[in-house]
């Protein structure tokens, strides 16, 4: 009983302590939140209530480039980056289309994230390439967002090849071939149902379905070439499905679409050979094992 309460003591005091050791902290913030809502009794902006979770935000950030603590640091940009994106969209000083204000609210999220790597990558020599897939997905987004260009195929290209590229980088500088691989098919894979299927008033089953799987094929072909250049060595197998998936394209596209069947063919070679002459010229850098 005895240690019960002990430890209860313990528990109640350490609780106070960082209560007690934050207490400064914590009081600015509300003392500058409420001087701000003051002000703006008096004068009626209409934008400081908005504005008051950034302020909050720097302030976090402040105190955790004085502690450098990754916990701190996350918790400030996250803040800053959502508050900020937040009076991007509902500030009353420039009047422009809804799409655009969006766009610039989610572009300020994405630089958030990128300062919450960078941050970290300075202050505590710890890199979170996760935060790439938030940054790369968020500035997608943004993008869609600004050229207007609301539809579910943009909306899958953007998504994976932003997905793919944080893949690429994590893999590449983690030097993980599986995520490479994976970077690689999931960016192609956006890409070939976009393509395939961005045919307004022209669908036809056979020639869409064969672009689309000539592409998902490209992602299999380039990993033998990804892995020579950053494992050193000839990863032959994917080579298999890559070259399945491109003869079966091939042969639907020709059969929905015979009248192009030569042009298809000039192109798809020519990607062929392209990737044939970067396979030579990385075995003549020494990169053969």
């Amino acid at each position: 009983m005895g240690s019960l309460q002990s430890n209860k003591k313990t528990i109640d005091s350490s609780f106070y302590g960082k209560i007690t050791h934050y207490a400064p902290f914590l009081g600015t913030i509300l003392i500058i939140g409420g001087i701000l809502l003051l002000v703006d009794q008096k004068i009626k902006t209409g934008w400081i209530p908005i504005s008051i979770p950034i302020f909050i935000g720097i302030i976090v950030l402040i105190y955790s480039f004085i502690l450098k603590k990754a916990g701190w640091i996350l918790a400030g940009f996250i803040i800053t980056g959502i508050s900020g994106a937040f009076f991007l969209v509902f500030q009353p000083f420039i009047h422009l289309q809804n799409n655009f204000l969006i766009s610039f609210g989610l572009a300020f999220f994405s630089l958030s994230w990128l300062g919450v790597f960078i941050t970290i990558s300075i202050l505590n020599k710890r890199n979170y390439w996760w935060t790439f897939f938030i940054i790369l997905i968020s500035l997608s987004l943004s993008i869609i967002f600004y050229l207007a260009s609301f539809s579910v195929l943009s909306f899958v290209l953007s998504i994976s090849l932003a997905t793919g590229s944080a893949l690429l980088v994590w893999g590449i500088a983690k030097n993980i071939l599986g995520l490479q691989m994976a970077g690689l098919l999931v960016s192609t894979i956006g890409i070939g149902i976009f393509n395939g299927w961005n045919t307004v008033g022209d669908i036809n089953g056979l020639r869409d379905t064969g672009n689309m799987l000539v592409w998902f094929s490209l992602g299999w072909i380039l990993i033998t070439v990804d892995s020579k250049v950053f494992k050193k060595r000839f990863i032959w197998w994917p080579l298999i499905p890559g070259g399945i998936l491109a003869m079966v394209g091939s042969g639907l596209y020709i059969g929905g679409n015979p009248e192009n069947a030569a042009a298809f063919l000039q192109n798809t070679g020519s990607i062929g050979l392209i990737l044939l002459g970067m396979y030579l010229i990385l075995l003549k850098f020494g990169l053969k094992k």
